[in-house]
């Protein structure tokens, strides 16, 4: 689970740091909270979240395109976007594929002074749904391309992320979700489970991290908003804790120890109810014998070795998956190993040269909102009726 970060947490990790964000709107919205937590603890509201292309947001800068451009929907938006302050810098690139020309203009961009420190990235839902019956196959070999291509520019110092892509609903709407592929809605969310597990093993191949963020907000999808695509404000502060809190492992560095200091102030809150962690919920970290020592490298503008955490870089204990629900014609399941046979009970996947691990069931592959033990129809504001209220009273 991830620590909590307030301004100074944030100020301090990413001192003399430049950071790249790539990705789509949800990558962009990691962005922007990111940028404010660098300057105020507060949240984002539902205008940043929703705005796109703007000039400037909390003083960062508009680079290129966006509405310096053409503003569009299609998959030829591009937007760059930058924050600089005295002691950070973070920048974001839009993109609709993985890996294609524009990618690696990206690349040059990165290959030359200031080297990147941190690239965080995701690209999945336009990949696989915005080019074509062709477009899985395309996903997979771009995914190589892209990363085999980081290996080659970026410094051995770098620290790549690799975010999953996030769960949608299976009415999801707007967005990259255009009439002509709304048709897909039905399968497009069992698409990600098996995209997210593909490209997990490309990124570990490559060496790089990975962090499953549909992992960790599988039970948070009452914090999705109304479109089945995007999120709120609390669940992307949600997000931007679990970076830092990798981030932190990945370069050794303490972390702050917010939520150890609530517990200790507020323990009765902690002791039971909803705000109790599920024993499954907790990542199962992997004997050190389990894993071979991957090597330690030293982060740029650091005088401290980055320490890697030999454990499954997912950080995950999934459980089984009823694969009765899922669809065997998959084109990605072929080349995950989907295609071997197995007991309903279990679900075990070798990945080649690292530990086997298990899926987490999805209560009946149900996307919709799965909040335990809160009726959300029941507690929406009911209106006053006074004429029930006066036929009460005569009885």
């Amino acid at each position: 689970m991830g620590d909590i970060f307030f301004r100074q947490d944030a100020e301090k990790l990413f001192y003399n740091k430049f950071v790249v964000i790539i990705g789509d709107s949800i990558q962009r919205a990691v962005y922007k909270d990111m940028v404010l937590l660098l300057q105020k603890n507060r949240y984002l509201s539902d205008s940043n979240l929703r705005n796109k292309g703007e000039m400037t947001f909390e003083r960062d800068e508009l680079i290129e395109e966006g509405k310096k451009g053409k503003m569009s929907n299609g998959i030829n938006y591009r937007e760059v976007r930058q924050y600089l302050s005295d002691y950070h810098l973070v920048r974001f690139y839009f993109v609709c594929r993985c890996y294609n020309a524009y990618m690696e203009s990206i690349l040059a961009d990165l290959s030359d002074e200031p080297r990147p420190d941190i690239v965080i990235l995701n690209s999945c839902l336009w990949d696989i749904s915005r080019y074509g019956v062709k477009a899985i196959d395309e996903y997979k070999e771009n995914l190589k391309t892209l990363f085999r291509r980081f290996k080659e520019v970026l410094p051995a110092d770098s620290l790549v992320i690799w975010n999953t892509t996030l769960p949608i609903s299976k009415n999801a709407r707007g967005g990259f979700i255009i009439p002509e592929i709304e048709f897909m809605n039905s399968t497009l969310r069992l698409d990600i489970l098996e995209a997210n597990y593909y490209a997990a093993k490309v990124v570990v191949e490559n060496d790089f991290d990975v962090l499953d963020l549909h992992y960790f907000l599988r039970y948070q999808l009452h914090r999705r908003a109304d479109d089945g695509i995007h999120w709120d404000m609390t669940a992307h502060r949600r997000i931007t804790n679990l970076l830092l809190t990798h981030i932190s492992d990945a370069w050794g560095f303490h972390l702050p120890g917010n939520v150890q200091k609530n517990q200790e102030k507020n323990p009765e809150i902690f002791r039971f109810g909803c705000n109790t962690i599920p024993s499954r919920a907790l990542p199962q970290v992997l004997n050190r014998q389990e894993q071979p020592v991957r090597p330690q490298r030293r982060p740029l503008n650091l005088d401290v070795n980055r320490m890697l955490k030999d454990i499954n870089p997912m950080n995950i204990n999934r459980g089984t998956l009823n694969r009765q629900t899922m669809d065997t014609n998959r084109k990605l399941r072929n080349d995950c190993g989907y295609g071997q046979i197995m007991d309903n009970s279990s679900f075990v996947t070798d990945l080649g040269s690292r530990d086997n691990f298990q899926w987490h069931p999805y209560s009946n592959n149900n996307f919709e909102q799965m909040a335990r033990h809160v009726d959300f129809n029941r507690c929406r504001y009911q209106p006053y009726n006074g004429g029930q209220r006066r036929r009460i009273r005569r009885q």
